[in-house]
């Protein structure tokens, strides 16, 4: 079957190779404006990954950019830059630069207050706030067009210009940000005016020919906000002026109360504002938000929702995503944890917890292989374990994986579960691809014995046998109607059908807990479809025709899922449309028949409970294969939750350090 992703098509003059681009993303990299080594690699990797073309951003002056990115200013920006671009087109890929402010979402770093249209703070930041004079709009006017004239003559295919996500030029279109009353604010069409001043001094600047892309958020996703009808009659006004070659059409602001690209939305789940925008333009639409698999971009193509379909951290999680997908074999999915978002918040190089690769390309780069081929033996087939694997193969040794598990995963497998963690699965496939590509010996249903090492005589083993679950000393813990977190996930139809009967109590609030939750909340419905069915003609004014779970959540400490990081606030909005109850600093004293003794701060509870749920999470392993190491004086190293409880980041990056750092042959 031909896929429509994979034909050509252009914007302006530029004829790209397929329809999959490379958005931006914010790394980080570079040190005061400079860009550095790791900026020159980390592009190098994925050009290499055949996208039709990689988008890189850079700020177009010192108030518009954090010294962690690169800066238009800094002297040896373009030198350094047309380096980048003559790198990427050697791959035959296209290079995109986004022209960037960030005006108030910034810190007052290099001594310069954060500016903006009108003295509103970022929710995120929440400085104050320079307003703009009308010398100064012109002046950053000047800037964008200025830096969009020396890209394009160092070779710079495209410039596309940042107008979303609550950067400096999306202030100017929202009344909730934009207070002015002059000829920048006060009615829709003055609010247009900053944005389209920059767009028409980049189009003189670099003529009719040269492509210019402009990416918008779709919707401000805020109440009182704009919405994308004003973006539509945006779109249509920059077109008829012929200020724009394409759209690149992103959902909402970064503080806006709907999840943007995390693993809660479905993929694709905001294609349908670059339909939107698509059916007020004539130029080429670039969809993106969540999009990571090939299905949901042949949808969006062949529905004729967008022309383009555009991701970053899917090149993030996996360099040759775009190969990949269109040579249809196993890819490192981006999961949407946000690990990468919360770093490059925190001013730190950007990670990606299933992909410790990323962003250190450099190193990848210089790493040795070994000459001689030693045996090296990895217990455990978790996350730890399938990634040491995959780095013992890449430097050269001949590697034995064994797991007493009939397939790889570990705990992931049950991890994978829980709603919308269903992409864990896609991250043991292109595990178990990329092992099976390296020649590694993987040995389903084998425990690593002593025996088995003094067999094999390996010259190193990687303990990664993971952890054991925490049973508290509860009384009445032994109870028939008591069941482990990971027995409910894996449970039979005869099991989840006898949990679901009464009352269920978990105890432990952190992921696990609220995930299993969850999981028995949601396992009432046959599809996911079923919801959105009942919230549209199942309504309130009709007798209950759904009875919801009775499942409360107990944490001993004084927060539920504190565990979900940035993420917490979406999980937990989850947790209450499900109509899950939670109790913080709760300890449970005894189970009982039919019902649970709890401590609280306003004194002893009982809550009923026909069910109770232990999640009360993992504990480090004694383990066998240390001595049995020792007796054979064979080195080795623990890793993952045999050595130290963690989360499955944790644990993959750890694994990488081993033969990267700690670990020399």
């Amino acid at each position: 079957m031909s896929l429509m992703t994979a034909t050509p098509y252009k914007i302006n003059n530029m004829e790209l190779k397929n329809r999959i681009i490379m958005l931006v993303m914010h790394t980080a990299f570079a040190k005061g404006g400079k860009l550095s080594e790791e900026d020159y690699a980390f592009f190098e990797a994925r050009a290499k990954g055949s996208p039709a073309a990689i988008t890189q951003v850079v700020g177009v002056n010192d108030e518009g950019t954090a010294d962690s990115m690169p800066n238009v200013t800094d002297e040896s920006f373009f030198d350094a830059e047309k380096r980048i671009t003559d790198m990427i087109h050697s791959y035959g890929t296209k290079h995109i630069v986004q022209l960037f402010h960030r005006g108030r979402n910034a810190t007052s770093d290099k001594g310069l207050k954060p500016i903006a249209p009108s003295n509103v703070p970022s929710g995120i930041y929440r400085n104050e706030c320079e307003v703009m004079t009308a010398e100064k709009i012109e002046e950053t006017v000047k800037a964008f067009a200025d830096a969009a004239l020396k890209l394009k003559e160092i070779g710079v295919d495209a410039v596309e210009v940042s107008m979303s996500a609550g950067y400096l030029l999306s202030l100017f279109f929202s009344p909730i940000t934009n207070l002015r009353d002059d000829e920048y604010g006060g009615d829709e069409e003055r609010r247009m005016k900053a944005p389209l001043d920059v767009l028409r001094a980049i189009r003189k600047a670099v003529g009719k020919d040269y492509p210019v892309i402009v990416r918008i958020a779709g919707s401000q996703m805020m109440p009182g906000g704009y919405g994308v009808d004003y973006m539509q009659k945006f779109c249509s006004t920059a077109e008829k002026e012929g200020l724009i070659d394409a759209v690149n059409v992103t959902g909402g602001w970064h503080e806006a109360p709907v999840p943007q690209i995390s693993y809660q939305l479905p993929a694709g789940g905001f294609a349908y504002l670059a339909d939107a925008i698509k059916r007020a333009v004539n130029v080429p639409v670039i969809a993106c938000n969540r999009i990571n698999n090939i299905d949901t971009m042949e949808a969006i193509l062949k529905n004729g929702m967008a022309d383009f379909v555009g991701t970053a951290r899917g090149f993030l999680a996996d360099p040759e995503f775009s190969r990949k997908v269109l040579e249809g074999v196993p890819y490192n999915r981006c999961q949407g944890c946000n690990k990468c978002i919360e770093a490059v918040l925190k001013g730190k190089s950007v990670v990606c917890a299933y992909n410790p690769e990323a962003g250190r390309e450099v190193e990848e780069k210089t790493h040795r292989r070994v000459i001689s081929a030693k045996k090296v033996i990895v217990a455990g087939a978790g996350p730890a374990g399938l990634e040491a694997a995959k780095k013992s193969a890449e430097r050269g040794y001949k590697t034995i994986l064994c797991t007493k598990d009939d397939k790889l995963g570990g705990l992931l497998n049950t991890a994978a579960i829980p709603p919308e963690k269903q992409d864990l699965r896609c991250f043991i496939e292109n595990k178990k691809y990329e092992l099976e590509q390296l020649g590694v010996d993987i040995r389903l249903n084998t425990e690593v014995t002593g025996a088995l090492i003094h067999e094999i005589q390996p010259y190193f083993v990687v303990d990664a046998t993971g952890g054991d679950v925490v049973i508290p000393p509860i009384k009445g813990i032994d109870k028939d109607n008591v069941y482990t977190a990971e027995q409910v996930l894996n449970a039979s139809p005869e099991l989840l059908a006898k949990v679901k009967k009464g009352s269920v109590v978990v105890i432990g609030g952190g992921s696990v807990g609220i995930e299993t939750a969850k999981y028995i909340a949601e396992s009432r419905f046959s599809t996911k479809e079923s919801i959105p069915f009942n919230s549209l003609f199942v309504g309130k004014d009709i007798p209950a025709v759904d009875i919801v779970p009775d499942i409360t959540v107990v944490e001993m400490t004084k927060k539920i899922g504190k565990d979900f990081s940035g993420l917490k606030w979406i999980v937990m909005k989850e947790v209450k449309t499900d109509k899950i109850k939670t109790m913080a600093e709760t300890t449970v004293k005894e189970i009982c028949d039919g019902y649970i003794v709890c401590d609280t701060p306003d004194g002893e509870v009982q809550l009923k409970a026909d069910n109770v749920i232990i999640a009360a999470g993992y504990k480090v392993q004694s383990g066998e294969i240390p001595e049995e190491c020792l007796n054979e004086k064979i080195s080795y190293v623990r890793i993952g939750d045999c050595a130290e409880i963690g989360d499955a980041m944790k644990a993959i990056h750890e694994a990488y350090e081993v033969f990267m750092k700690f670990f020399i042959a």
